[in-house]
């Protein structure tokens, strides 16, 4: 997922040049969606990298975003509620 690719872009060291072409189908979404700066070839190029610059704020917020929803998501445990009879 595009998501996880910009996980590991975060990761590494920018700029950089990516030649799978699976990685630059999400480098485009990426890009598309405001989260990278990237240099992508032309969708009929043969082979050619891309060079992915930076990763934007909006990708920086994103990611920062998603750590806190996980680390904020604890598993809820539901209780009955008991009757004091009193």
């Amino acid at each position: 997922m595009p998501m996880e690719y910009l996980l590991g872009l975060h990761r590494d060291e920018l700029p950089l040049f990516e030649s799978d072409i699976r990685n630059i189908d999400k480098l485009r979404v990426l890009s598309a969606a405001g989260m990278v700066e990237v240099r992508l070839p032309p969708p009929d190029a043969p082979h050619q990298p891309a060079q992915v610059l930076y990763i934007t704020g909006l990708g920086c917020a994103t990611l920062r975003a998603r750590s806190a929803q996980r680390c904020s998501a604890a598993p809820v445990v539901q209780r009955e509620l008991e009757c004091s009879a009193d």
